[in-house]
């Protein structure tokens, strides 16, 4: 098996996380950024189980059928679920040939597709280093935007009245936590402690979700009635270059990003084939990215379904220790 460490298994699923950040669908405000890192944080009390149970030599080869279909299902929708992130944010996002109606829409995400069946033919491992590169650009872009940012922001959004309570951020930063399927994928590759990987993970998340979405708020908030997707109107307003534009550099992270995050959600579904169906041998990573472009042409972004997507992040990140304390406690039975 292709071993990572823990800082490629970090870049692998920031890309991601990072992504479903830029497509953010609707109001946001200072709870939000809390609710998203606090929920992070949550999420990392949540893993410790699955990442213990990992350092002590279950993997998901040992987990039942129904367990591995089930995150099978979770890592397709989810990755369904980015390319209709990907189709509603060309609402704001100069993607040419997606102005040209549903033919548009099929060539960008065909050609995604295409170049993630690239990216990926290589294996986990290449994957895992080359996103390393991905991710140290795509904090270079963000580095640049929040400080641009900080020169044409108003403190006083932060105070603006909201209805939005923290319980109702934290499941909508939930929702937005499909990589969680990825993650007990991909943390059994992983090469070092597995606790010390989590914790590294969902702490550069929370950091992560708090930076972009403060800043967001911060430069956006006057306008927020009339945003769509305010993370990518925040990106495109700040201009820190009199010459090259901040949302052009913002484009090309756009897609690189979506281009790994698809091939990360691909690579996780193959490995669940592998193991649930062996008698497919071939075209695995193929037929999952025509199962997640076929899906984002039909289903809608997770911002209209919160608590739906929140409750399947939760599931697939308790699934498997629950199975092994399901099992163990079988065991400790049948020995009495």
């Amino acid at each position: 098996m292709n071993r990572i460490s823990k800082l490629q298994l970090a870049a692998l699923l920031l890309i991601g996380d990072a992504f479903a950040i830029f497509c953010l669908h609707g109001r946001i405000c200072a709870m939000t950024a809390v609710g998203f890192s606090s929920g992070s944080l949550i999420q990392l009390l949540l893993a410790l189980p699955l990442a213990r149970a990992y350092d002590r030599g279950r993997t998901l080869a040992d987990c039942g059928t129904i367990v591995r279909l089930v995150l099978l299902t979770y890592v397709l929708v989810w990755g369904g679920a980015l390319f209709a992130m990907l189709r509603e944010a060309s609402e704001v996002i100069y993607i040419p040939y997606e102005r040209t109606g549903i033919f548009g829409q099929l060539a960008v995400a065909g050609l995604v597709a295409l170049v993630c069946v690239y990216v990926s033919s290589s294996g986990i491992k290449a994957l895992a280093r080359s996103a390393v590169i991905a991710a140290g650009l795509g904090a270079v872009c963000v580095g640049i935007v929040v400080v641009s940012a900080g020169f044409q922001s108003d403190a006083g959004n932060l105070l603006r009245p909201t209805e939005s309570s923290l319980w109702r951020e934290l499941m909508r930063g939930f929702a937005a936590s499909g990589n969680l399927g990825s993650f007990v994928v991909l943390l059994g590759f992983t090469a070092d402690d597995r606790t010390d990987t989590a914790a590294l993970y969902f702490t550069c998340k929370a950091v992560l979700s708090g930076v972009v979405l403060f800043t967001a708020v911060l430069v956006t908030g006057g306008i927020m009635d009339v945003l769509s997707f305010p993370v990518i109107s925040a990106a495109q307003l700040s201009q820190p270059f009199p010459v090259q534009r901040t949302d052009s550099l913002f484009l090309v992270v756009f897609s690189v990003f979506a281009v790994y995050t698809a091939a990360v959600q691909a690579s996780a579904a193959e490995y669940l084939i592998a193991r649930t169906f062996p008698q497919l041998k071939r075209f695995r990573c193929t037929l999952a990215l025509m199962i997640l472009a076929a899906a984002g042409a039909v289903m809608s972004a997770p911002s209209q379904y919160t608590e739906l997507y929140a409750a399947a992040a939760l599931t697939a990140l308790l699934i498997v220790p629950a199975e092994g304390l399901l099992k163990g406690g079988v065991r400790k039975r049948e020995r009495t």
